[in-house]
This record gives C-alpha cells, structure tokens and sequence, in this order.
C-alpha cells in the first residue's frame, strides 16, 4: 500500500536516471542510475549536485510535456482546460472527458493529475530535507556552492508544498526525514500555515540565491524565482476560496509583493514584458527571452508535427494535416475575446465585448478582435499554412475539418493553434520547432498586481505604493500587443497578413481599458483578460478554483459554432455542445489520495 511517508524513511537513498535532455543543458545531467547509500552520494559534489538536480527534473508535467494528463505509461492526452469552459477534449480516450467533465475526479484516468501529484511533491521534499542534512559533508565543491544549493533546496520546499497547497488545501508539514523512531500520524496543516512556511521558505532561499547565474548553470533558481512564486502564494492566499472572510490585507500583500518583482526584475533588466507575444511560445531560449521567469530545462523539446503537442493535441484531422487535435476551444472560450472598435479615420479607440445580440458583430465574426485571438485559435476559412480550415457543412456534406462521425475531429468548430508553428506542416513534412515550458513568466506579474490593487484599492488608485493603478497594470499588457502595419510590421504580423485579412491593424496595441469602471467591473475584465493571455498555460483551472466559479467554467454549457455554408457565404449560429458536472460541496479541493488518508490518520477534504 502506498504511503508517502515512506519516502522519509531513509537508510539508502535511490536515484533515478535522468534522461531525454538536451546536450546543450550544462547542469542537468545524468545522475547516477541504481540504489546508493546516502553515505556514497553525499562524499563527493557532483553526486550531490546530481541528487540535488533532480528537484528541477521532477517538477510537474506543464503544458509543453505531451499534455497536462499524459504520462510515459499512458496515451491518454489532453490540456488541463479541457476540463473547462474554454476547451472541449473530442477524442473518446481523453482523460479530461472521460472524468473531469462527467465529475468523476476518482475515476483512474484521472489520477495522475488528482493523486500522483501528491507522491511526486512529498518524494521531492523528502529529497529536499535530506539533502539539507547532508550537504555539509561532501568536499571538493566549488567556492560558496554549498550556500547556494542550500538555497535551491529551500525554493524547492516552497515550491512543491506551493503545488500541493493549490491542490489539496492544508497538508501535512514534514520538516525533516523521518526515521524509524518518528511517528508518521502528522495531522495536516491549515491553509494558512502552509501558506505561511512556503512564504518563509522563500525567504530563506532568496538571501542565499544569486542574482543571476553563470551561462553553465543557467535554469536554475535565482532571487527573481522566489520573489515571482511569493507573489503567487498570495495572490492565491488572497482569493475568495482561500480568504472567505474577504481580509483585505492579503490582497494588500500580494499588490506589494507584485510591485516588489516588478520593479526588481525591470529595474536590474532581469526580466519584462515582450512585444512579441506569438514569440514567447515559439523557438526561444529563456536565456534571450525575459518573459520567462520560473522553468525547467528538462521541460525544453524539439517538436515535430509528428509529436504528441502537436499531431495529438492540435493539428486538425482534415486533408493536408492529419493530426488528432482534440482540444478543441469552445464558444465560449472565443466569445471572450473583445471586438476593436474603429473612428473614421481607422484608428484603434476601443474594445467591446463580443455580443451575440448584435448583428454587426455576428455578420463579421471573426474580424478584428483581439490579436490574441489569431495567435490561439483556428477557425473556419482562415488560411493556415497550405489551406483554409474547413468547419462547415451544408447538409449532407461536410468540410474538409469538420466529421461528426469521428471523434478525432472537433466537436466544437474549433481547433487550437497556439503552439503549433507553421514550420510543423503535415506528417510528409513534418519540420521541427523548439518549445520551453514554463511555469510562470513575468506577464503574469502584471496580472496578479492588477488583480490584488483592484480588490485591496480600487481600478484607479494606486494605493499610495507609488506605481501603476490596477487598469494601468492591464493596460500595459494590452498595449504591448503591437500590430504595425507596412514595412514596420514584424515578421509574425507579415505573416499573419499575408494569409489572414481579419487581422487587426494596431500600430499602437491594443487599445486600454477605461478608467471609471466599478471595482465589480474591473474585476470582470481583469479576469477575463487574465482568461485570454494564459490560455492553454496551466493555469485557468486553479484561477477558477481561487475565484469560487467552478459551477460556471467547469460546470455549466459548454457552446460550439454550427457552420452552414450557403456558395461561398457561411451562416454562423452558437451551437450546444455538452452540460458538465461540477459538484461545488466538495470540487474546490482534490481528494488526498484514500491510502494517505487511512495510513496517516488525516481528515480527507470535505465531500471525498
């Protein structure tokens, strides 16, 4: 039976390989294969810094590893927000449709997000801990590197106890290996502890953590990793879910502590926010793009058009292409993205939101509306790379991208776009692209900032803190999204207009949210901005869970487009999809896997 606990019962320690890196990556190599004693590991350095190493390899699948719910034992594959609103899994084997979707978060398919995630945090703090008591015993270490690893192992504390937090709520606090004399029964934590020991964790670790890194050792933790995860610990501290009883305190804590990264990172040009938004996703090196904050070389891939990213999670089924992409965006997910408005002279002024109700809006669809838009999604008779996506039907007969008959096509008239790379052609030409995954990039420091000054001060004040309002924060993503015309235009915007007239001119970004909107309203936008930039990313179905909207974006009506071409015409009418499941006594909070529960003597949360 399993019991986590174990894992701190150590009299050898075992060391797996660590394998499928890239030969350019300077300190992730492999470290030692079979069973050694911790006596062995912990003489010399670089043993030591390969247990040590395996902090970072460990760290939870992100979007860019074969999928949220893919693992080396399984070709069950899918996106985390296909258990949301914003996607539909149409493939009859994916995880996210045959469990999340019908409620079943105890169905086996589930379990490497639900359950596995619990062992693999508690094996890596249970490493953690042990290097910490022995690290003081190998020799031949470089100058001051003791100091420094000690540092990562403190962030790593704070991160894997951080992944559990979000998950399960309290947890039980280990802060140290077990042995065969301690008493295992540890009562979990509450939230607020928890929350607390990853704060001071960080704290530990960024007095000990450098600036910056040499070249050789690029990609591992610096003092920008623990001010950026610090910032996320209490932003999500602060959230309805975590904070019921509205302190607004928190969400004073988690402004300062955005300002505080920022300001760090942009001052020290450490990190900032890039103009090339399409760019982040694609052949960059974290160490040219600022973007990136917290991530793991181990999660760096060459990606063809034959890879799971791609050919199972992307690519259209249809002619030319012949991929499985089954995370199809939804209805609801597009009605998201704001409409530009135009003055006569054909200058950005505005956004509004999307509205079925209006005519005009419907009968140009798809034409300028967010930039972010193009860059996420594909939609019926937008030209991608050797043709035009075919959604429609006309009776009987049905486009190119479009069979009601096979689940690998979508269910919802959509197919997702955003990391697949027009050099990834067809599985005759399959190309190749180069993707990091990333656990959080400095964008999201902005929007974290925005959210916190909106619920502790109001849109339009800056709270005495001297910097940006919580509009001002919003409006300066937006305004980054720079889509120049002519000659100035970048590489990506030339090719998005060469083969798209629907994409929006905006020599200046997207235009900013108004000031005077009511803290109810900013809210909103806030949110459903937050929604846009980090589709797809990991994170929209612990936002939903912090906010308390699990009854509408995980439950609720899932909408897709119905496409009835008429000649060269298309009609376009919101179509019914699916009702999800989603159960709020109990869904707002994983279940501890059961075995912990009884072997621990742990409550299990509420409903399981």
């Amino acid at each position: 039976m399993k019991n986590t606990f174990r894992i701190f019962l150590i009299a050898a320690v075992a060391l797996t390989g660590m394998t499928f890196f890239s030969s350019c990556e300077k300190f992730l190599n492999q470290a030692p294969n079979g069973e050694q004693t911790k006596e062995y590991i912990f003489e010399d350095y670089l043993r030591s810094q390969r247990y040590l190493d395996q902090l970072y390899y460990n760290m939870p699948n992100t979007w860019v590893k074969d999928g949220k719910f893919s693992t080396s034992s399984t070709t069950r594959y899918g996106f985390m927000e296909s258990a949301t609103d914003m996607a539909e899994y149409s493939a009859t084997y994916g995880v996210a449709n045959m469990s999340f979707n019908v409620g079943n978060w105890r169905s086996s398919y589930a379990t490497e997000e639900i359950e596995n995630v619990w062992y693999t945090c508690y094996r890596q703090i249970r490493r953690a801990w042990m290097f910490l008591d022995n690290y003081k015993n190998f020799l031949n270490e470089p100058a001051g590197r003791k100091d420094l690893m000690q540092g990562e192992c403190h962030f790593f504390l704070a991160y894997y106890y951080a992944e559990l937090l979000k998950r399960y709520g309290g947890v039980p606090l280990v802060k140290k290996v077990l042995s065969l004399e301690d008493d295992y029964r540890i009562p979990r934590s509450t939230y607020d502890q928890v929350a607390q020991f990853v704060l001071d964790e960080l704290t530990l670790a960024e007095g000990l953590l450098p600036d910056e890194w040499p070249t050789e050792d690029f990609g591992r933790a610096t003092k920008a990793w623990c001010k950026a995860l610090r910032t996320r610990v209490l932003l999500y501290w602060a959230s309805p879910l975590n904070n019921p009883n509205g302190d607004v305190q928190k969400w004073k804590d988690a402004a300062a502590a955005a300002k505080d990264c920022i300001d760090y990172c942009e001052t020290n040009g450490y990190h900032g926010l890039s103009n090339d938004w399409q760019g982040i996703f694609f052949s960059t090196d974290p160490q040219t793009n600022k973007e990136f904050i917290i991530f793991s070389r181990s999660t760096t891939y060459t990606h063809t058009f034959n890879t799971k990213l791609i050919n199972y999670e992307q690519a259209t089924p249809g002619d030319d292409f012949w991929g499985y992409g089954s995370n199809g965006p939804t209805q609801n997910f597009v009605d998201r993205f704001p409409v530009i408005t135009f003055d006569g002279g054909g200058n950005a002024i505005g956004t509004e939101d999307f509205d079925w109700n209006n005519t005009e809006h419907v009968a140009n669809i798809y034409k300028n509306r967010d930039p972010r838009f193009y860059y996420t999604v594909l939609y019926n008779d937008r030209k991608w790379i050797t043709r035009k996506i075919e959604t429609w039907h006309d009776g009987a007969t049905y486009g190119k991208d479009m069979d009601p008959k096979n689940h690998l096509f979508t269910k919802t008239g959509y197919y997702l776009r955003k990391f697949w790379q027009r050099t990834c052609k067809s599985k005759q030409n399959p190309g190749s692209s180069k993707v990091f995954g990333f656990y959080l990039r400095f964008t999201e420091l902005y929007f974290d900032y925005a959210e916190a000054m909106n619920e502790a001060y109001g849109p339009d004040s800056d709270g005495g803190l001297g910097g940006m309002t919580a509009i001002q924060a919003i409006n300066a993503t937006r305004a980054r999204l720079i889509c120049a015309a002519g000659a100035a235009a970048d590489k990506n915007t030339k090719e998005e207009r060469a083969e798209n007239p629907d994409f929006p001119v905006l020599p200046a970004g997207l235009p900013g949210l108004p000031t005077g909107l009511t803290k109810d309203q900013a809210r909103a936008k806030i949110q459903n901005e937050r929604i846009i930039e980090f589709a797809f990313e990991d994170q929209y179905f612990y936002d939903i869970l912090r906010w308390k909207r699990g009854e509408e974006l995980i439950g609720g009506t899932i909408y897709g487009i119905d496409i009835i071409k008429s000649g060269e015409s298309f009609a376009y009418s919101k179509m019914w999809i699916e009702d999800r499941e989603f159960d709020p006594k109990r869904m707002y909070r994983y279940p501890i896997p059961q075995s912990e529960v009884y072997n621990l003597g742990i409550s299990q949360n509420e409903g399981w």
